[in-house]
């Protein structure tokens, strides 16, 4: 078998040496790549996943929405979403999925055990946010709250979220228990912070969902305010964990798949 992981840029992915870690551990025959596909190429998406005989896929920024029009199938929780991360193909047929959200909430109710009551801000409003606010809106009893630079992002959004600008979330920052950028701003040597956090409260957690680095500028900041910060590695695992299952129908060892993200990322260090 044959999976891979799709993005722009992808080389600082660790998606192949996380699921290869887990074929391994799991006596399964199969290898994981990763494949980086620029925007102007993504018309050829079918055929380099056919000749490269590709059983499934995982998709990450920039594409998790540009997939949609290859899909033959989506699943009703991605339908919902309207973002893709996973994609299983079965005699040829696309299926996709979004395993994102579920996996980002499995580790944040980790850290932060009272979720339920929490009003949250999410910043961004891409497919990984929509991900993410699907997800908490099971969980979550306020309404989440999206914030984004475009307002016209909101126009594909079938979620019930609160709605507002970056400039307004800023002036309100102080009214949230927990932030979370979705942007790549921050992402591998981007050194960008979505939002100034002057007016964040003491105890706020605030969270990236990116892993590489570990810490991102925006977590750098919050901590060196004295707030709690959490990154996106456990929604890393956890996505790929539940991804592994809807490819194969087994359960993952995320103890495997976790440590071999933590011992890559120290070498890195």
């Amino acid at each position: 078998m044959k999976y891979a992981v799709i993005g722009h840029p992808i080389q600082h992915s660790l998606s192949p040496v996380m699921h290869n870690a887990n074929f391994k551990a799991l006596d399964f025959e199969a290898t994981y790549e990763a494949l980086d596909i620029p925007p102007k190429h993504f018309h050829l998406i079918k055929e380099i996943m056919t000749e490269k005989e590709i059983d499934g896929f995982n998709i990450t920024i920039p594409h998790k929405e540009r997939i949609i029009p290859y899909l033959d199938e989506i699943d009703t929780h991605a339908q919902t979403i309207g973002a893709i991360n996973t994609v299983k193909i079965v005699n040829g047929k696309w299926i996709g999925y979004n395993t994102d959200g579920i996996g980002y909430v499995k580790g944040l109710n980790r850290v932060y055990p009272n979720l339920k009551d929490a009003c949250i801000l999410l910043l961004g409003a891409g497919g990984a946010s929509k991900g993410l606010a699907a997800a908490l809106n099971q969980v979550v009893e306020q309404q989440l709250t999206v914030a984004n630079r475009t307002m016209s992002r909101f126009d594909s959004w079938d979620l019930s979220v609160n709605t507002m600008s970056l400039k307004e979330a800023e002036t309100h920052l102080n009214t949230f228990d927990v932030v979370i950028n979705t942007t790549p701003a921050g992402m591998s040597d981007n050194q960008d912070v979505v939002i100034s956090l002057d007016q964040l409260a003491p105890n706020t957690l605030v969270s990236d969902i990116v892993y590489v680095p570990a810490k991102t500028p925006i977590l750098k900041l919050a901590e060196a305010k004295g707030n709690p910060i959490y990154n996106g590695l456990d929604m890393f695992v956890n996505q790929g964990a539940e991804s592994f299952k809807i490819w194969t129908g087994q359960t993952a060892d995320i103890n495997v798949m976790k440590e071999t993200v933590l011992e890559h990322l120290k070498r890195r260090d």
